[in-house]
């Protein structure tokens, strides 16, 4: 029996672009939801041709050709390029165009605002087509890597060591430098050390120069590191690789149908004063109400008294386990600050052996944190042993200004503990499908502000995989016919009245 054979590379043949795209291929969305909107009031550039001069790219073709590359895993210019060349959906989506990897790094770069307004455009069409509700949202942050190596990273201590270094390997060479002066030996240069010449002494200075500058540069900014070649980035802890120059993502992901609402990029590697700004964003945005009924779910790293203070004011539930707090290796559990009980009427807190711990005296009339203490009691107890560590001779218990808060916090977790448990396939399943899906492990571009248009990018593409995926591409594409109608017939009248 033979085998199936393929045509020959020289036949012929009659087809078109349009014959060679699956009927419900993710392209198709791409290409209507673009062409849906409107592009120049979204503050694209180049959304008109010019009258002189070489005719540019339309910015649609380039728009559509950068969300379809961070949907498919492709955010390299250089790599986009190489796509309109060989890709059969890149070519139909820009209609044959072959811009150079120039002139696509040059529109993200001139309109990553814009693109910012892209995704939110996108995330108002999913509010109108009831893909979202606000009523349960989660809240988490990622460390996605920056374009900025380890090596290219400096804090004051490690300076101060290379410094160093370099002052040591600059004695030696002089040292060794005197002793040749003073020998009789006609060849001086035998006892300079191995490796070392004037142009090595000179690109040791030079280094130490480089490195003191950083250090004039953080003291004059008030940093405590600097990043030599993105210098917003910061060193943050990475489960990975333990640290790594980063930037902290954080997203807010609606619990209807896991559509994400809205993000930001911090060079705060902390995700502690990140809750409550986030929820005033979507409070402003419409995506839920202030004092409304929405729940809003966050881990521990975000128990935070000013923020869960702030969002009780805005009158959202907000979810979150408290962190553990510490206590000395080997005490028993039931000793632990937790244990002790605080009356409000009395300002006072029970020891679990019964005893009564009051305020002490303070200079400051309003101390952030108070202590409580009974020094005659703790003296007699049986369990002083276990419960009063290293040499402390009596028990203290502190309470902070938020302590109220915190507990109020406490309680509302412990009422919705299994409606918790969302939290994780809400916030995290986002950053998985767009690290290992998405190849968005890291960022091309350097600087928050284009950071931040990067990430926009990455999040619409994400949001129009949800979209796809919940509504089916036959009602998607229904819903996008009646937009682009809306915004075709709306800019006839436009240029209409313009003309009259």
């Amino acid at each position: 029996m033979g085998t199936i054979r393929g045509q020959d590379r020289n036949q012929q043949t009659y087809w078109s672009l349009e014959d060679m795209i699956a009927e419900e291929s993710m392209v198709r969305v791409i290409d209507r939801f673009v062409d849906s909107v409107d592009l120049r009031s979204l503050g694209f550039t180049r959304t008109q041709g010019a009258t002189t001069g070489r005719p540019s790219y339309a910015a649609a073709s380039l728009a559509k050709l950068y969300v379809y590359g961070y949907e498919s895993g492709i955010r390299s210019s250089r790599k986009l390029e190489k796509e309109t060349y060989r890709n059969i959906e890149v070519m139909w989506l820009v209609q044959g165009v072959k811009p150079d990897h120039s002139s696509i790094s040059e529109f993200r770069r001139l309109n990553v605002k814009a693109i910012k307004q892209l995704f939110r455009e996108f995330v108002k069409l999913c509010q109108t087509w009831e893909l979202t509700d606000g009523k349960v949202v989660a809240q988490d942050g990622t460390k996605i890597n920056a374009s900025n190596g380890s090596h290219n990273n400096f804090k004051p201590a490690g300076l101060n060591d290379r410094i160093k270094r370099i002052d040591e390997k600059i004695a030696e060479y002089l040292s060794s430098m005197d002793q040749a002066d003073q020998s009789n030996e006609a060849d001086k240069s035998t006892g300079v050390p191995q490796n070392m010449s004037p142009g090595k002494l000179l690109e040791l200075l030079n280094r130490k120069q480089k490195y003191e500058s950083y250090k004039d540069q953080m003291q004059a900014e008030g940093i405590s590191e600097i990043s030599t070649v993105d210098p917003d980035a910061r060193q943050m802890g990475s489960s990975s690789k333990g640290f790594d120059i980063s930037y902290n993502t954080q997203i807010a992901v609606d619990g209807k149908h896991h559509i994400v609402l809205d993000f930001d990029v911090t060079n705060n590697p902390s995700d502690r004063g990140e809750l409550a700004p986030m929820a005033k964003s979507l409070i402003e945005d419409g995506y839920i109400a202030s004092g409304g009924d929405t729940t809003y779910l966050a881990d521990k790293g975000y128990y935070s008294g000013e923020d869960l203070a702030e969002m009780d004011k805005l009158g959202i539930k907000a979810v979150v386990p408290s962190q553990n707090p510490p206590h000395p290796i080997g005490q028993p559990k039931m000793f632990w600050c937790s244990s002790f009980q605080y009356n409000h009427t009395s300002n006072s807190y029970t020891c679990p052996a019964g005893h009564i711990l009051s305020q002490t005296t303070s200079r400051n009339p309003a101390p952030k944190r108070r202590r409580y203490t009974n020094k005659a009691a703790c003296q007699h107890c049986q369990h002083s042993k276990l419960c009063i560590g290293g040499k402390a001779e009596f028990r203290t218990v502190t309470r902070g200004e938020f302590a109220d808060i915190h507990e109020a916090a406490d309680k509302t977790y412990a009422q919705n503990s299994e409606r918790y448990k969302l939290r994780m396939q809400l916030a995290e399943h986002p950053f998985g499908t767009i690290k290992h899906t998405m190849n968005g492990s890291y960022f091309l571009l350097r600087t928050l502000p284009k950071v931040r248009g990067e990430a926009a990018l990455l999040f619409l593409a994400y949001n129009l995989k949800r979209a796809y995926n919940t509504l089916g591409f036959k009602e998607i594409m229904a819903r996008l016919d009646c937009l682009l109608c809306t915004f075709v017939h709306t800019s006839n009248l436009e240029r209409i009245f313009y003309v009259v």
